[in-house]
């Protein structure tokens, strides 16, 4: 096994002190799919599929690396067709460091604004079609959450993005993730929180084979199915939500739509001060400790 740093070792005792899921070591990030064809690099070797993956992913170097995506979502009853509900705008920062040993840390910061679905008009509240309830919306914001990229797999806080054998498709590679696991519900002690994840992450492969570039442009897309967010007050309806999103890395977060911009400082301002962002935050867990309060309040 590869060792595993001191430092790399204290990130990850946080991450389980912080606990959403635990903390997950994952398999498989060196396979590939198919043999290299003459002229691109075998992703067979553990070091060279782990320098894509972190290329695609994030940066080889010590940078931040800025994403935007745009997720529709849906409600998914168990039976009859998905009900669209709104879209998310979704923007995360990530914090790269590149250790020895051929590791490479991530610290996340993630937030997203609801808009109604395919608009970038912010929603104010939730009309829920299917209570035919109106909620006040509770707008998304994850983070700090540290992960660790080495040849051995990914140490992750929370679900496990195992990432299956990567493709040379083209002139593009391509990695894929999922995630098909269970865990303890933390939010909902007795309870089991099903993930379903799923992420695909495209490059070009001159951009990966390249050693100038630390960062590869990427296209990024999504799918992923959860339970109903408690300030939905679906209640105990069977289903979930199913997103779809698609997105790419971007320069800065001055690079984002005016319109996301504008939502961003309105709804979610903290993904533009993530110095300041040192309290973890998770948004299930932020939602029930703010009703837990306007409920001590009332009484």
């Amino acid at each position: 096994m590869q060792k595993i740093s001191r430092r790399t070792a204290l990130t990850a005792a946080a991450a389980g002190a912080a606990g959403i899921t635990g903390m997950g070591l994952l398999a498989g990030a060196t396979r590939a799919a198919t043999p290299a064809a003459p002229g691109t690099p075998d992703f067979s070797d553990p070091l060279t599929a782990l320098r894509a993956h972190v290329k695609m992913v994030g940066s080889v170097g010590n940078e931040p690396v800025y994403s935007f995506m745009r997720l529709n979502i849906y409600g998914d009853l168990g039976q009859g067709n998905f009900v669209p509900f709104f879209t998310m705008n979704n923007v995360l920062v990530d914090y790269w460091q590149a250790l020895e040993d051929n590791q490479h840390e991530m610290r996340k910061y993630e937030v997203g604004f609801y808009t109604k679905i395919d608009s970038q008009e912010p929603l104010e509240y939730f009309d829920n079609p299917v209570t035919g309830e109106r909620s006040n919306i509770h707008h998304f914001r994850l983070g700090p959450v540290p992960r660790m990229y080495t040849v051995d797999g990914v140490i992750a806080m929370g679900y496990n993005p195992n990432p299956l054998p990567i493709e040379v498709i083209g002139d593009r590679v391509f990695l894929a993730t999922q995630s098909i696991e269970s865990t303890p519900d933390r939010v909902h002690p007795g309870s089991t929180n099903y993930v379903n994840s799923f992420s695909t992450f495209s490059a070009r492969l001159a951009d990966i084979v390249n050693p100038a570039v630390t960062s590869a442009p990427t296209h990024l897309q999504l799918q992923n199915k959860n339970k109903w967010a408690p300030w939905m007050a679906m209640g105990d309806r069977p289903g979930g939500t199913v997103a779809r999103g698609f997105g790419t890395k971007i320069a800065s977060l001055d690079a984002l739509p005016p319109a996301v911009m504008a939502g961003v400082k309105r709804f979610v301002p903290e993904i533009l001060d993530t110095e300041n962002w040192t309290e973890f935050l998770f948004e299930d867990t932020e939602y029930l400790r703010e009703q837990a309060k306007k409920e001590k309040s009332a009484s």
